[in-house]
Order: C-alpha cells, then structure tokens, then sequence
C-alpha cells in the first residue's frame, strides 16, 4: 500500500501560507497541483525554446561556414590572379615592354588594395540597389508586407544574391499584377450602343471569376505562405470588365 501523499506539507514547502484567508485562497492539495500545471507548462515552454535555440546556433554556423568558403574562395581567386599578372609583369620586363609592365604593376596594386567585402555587406549592397529600383516597397504598404511575408519562403528555395530579389519581384508581380499595369489604361466599362443604352459588361469581384492563371497562383501562394487568403487575393485583383 503506497503512502498517502502529504500535500499539506508539500505546499508550505513550496511557500503555501496554511493561514492566508485573502482573495484566490487555495487549500494544499489545490495549490500543489496547480503549482505543478504550471512547472509542466514551463518546461514545455522552456524545451522548446531550447530547439529553437539549438535550432538558431545550427544555422548560424551553417551560414558562417557558408560565408568563409565564400571569403576563402575570392580570397583564392584574388591570389591567383596576382599570380598571373605577375608573369605578365616578369615577361614583360624580359621583352623590355615597359608600358606592359607598368600596367601590369598596376593592376596587381589595385587588387592587393582592394578590400575584401563579406557576403553580408555585398547583400547589403543589392539590398539598397533593390529598393532603389523598386519604390513600390516604401510606398505600397500590400506591396512591401506581402514582400516581407514570402521573403523567407523565396530563401528556402534557395535563391541567394541577385536572384534572391529578382524572385522576390517576380513572386509579388505575379500575385498583383494589376499593380504593376500601365496607369494610363483605359479600363474597359460601360458602352453606349447606337440607341443611347448603356450596357455594363464587369463581372462580379468572385473567386468563380477569377481566370485560370489567377486561381492557381493562388492556390499556389495559399499553400505555401502562411496567413495567404484568397479572399484577400481576390479583393486585391483587377478583374477585367
């Protein structure tokens, strides 16, 4: 027979004042069982906090790994072409062309010189170029927080540098592409027939009537990025009329 469990004791242990009559008092057992939903809860809490930290130390030494090979192979890169131009230089001396020389002297200062740019600062870099070339994301909030929402997305499909952003521009093209039409369009509407009737040909904003191409992209997007409706996709279309 197992020994009855000392609640009572328990709780004063774990700082259960037996003579509080306040507000939210609790008897022993109550509050020990209580105490214990709580730790549960916490460690859970706290054990999946801990993935994500593991999670977060795995990839960034997986991305610092990434970005020495990337420094080490310029860096290989930079090396052998000094080597090469330093031939140049040795034949050109031996052919007595000074102005060969000159230059290739030249060029092997201007590479010794040069700094070496992480690949941070080079995103950095297309970053800015981006922005520049696409105001859309400072001025049309749907725009830049669509952008933001799938920018994680397009780097899980492994699109780095320049092909990054240039995915990044294609996806959020081909989701609203009517923001990207010629403003000046003449919308086609209502027309006057020979009698004076006016004639209205739009079509109700639906997912129904939605084109082939637009359903699937969003089918598409509705999939893969978390949060995507398509009742948003379709309030955002421009639907022909």
């Amino acid at each position: 027979m197992s020994e009855e469990r000392n609640y009572e004791k328990e709780a004063i242990a774990d700082g259960w004042n037996p003579n509080f009559d306040g507000p939210g008092k609790k008897d022993a057992k109550t509050f020990v069982e209580d105490g214990e939903k709580i730790s549960g809860m916490l460690k859970s809490k706290i054990g999946r906090l801990e993935e994500r930290i593991d999670s977060l130390t795995n990839s960034n030494a997986e991305f610092k790994q990434y970005t020495d090979r990337q420094i080490q192979r310029e860096k290989h890169e930079k090396d052998n072409a000094i080597s090469e131009l330093e031939k140049v230089k040795a034949q050109a001396i031996t052919d007595g062309d000074g102005l060969a020389a000159v230059q290739a002297e030249k060029e092997i200062n201007n590479l010794q010189q040069e700094p070496q740019q992480s690949p941070n600062e080079a995103m950095n870099e297309l970053s800015q170029k981006w922005v520049g070339e696409n105001p859309w994301y400072n001025t049309n909030q749907k725009l830049g927080r669509f952008a933001d929402g799938i920018a994680d997305q397009v780097i899980s499909q492994g699109f780095t540098g320049q092909a990054y952003f240039n995915e990044l521009t294609r996806q959020v093209k081909e989701v609203f592409p009517e923001e990207f039409g010629n403003p000046n369009r003449q919308k086609a509407g209502s027309v006057e027939d020979g009698g004076g009737k006016t004639v209205d040909n739009s079509k109700d904003r639906t997912w129904a009537n939605l084109p082939k191409e637009a359903k699937d992209a969003a089918k598409r997007f509705e999939k893969d990025i978390p949060g995507f409706k398509r009742e948003d996709y379709v309030a955002a279309y421009e639907f022909e009329e």
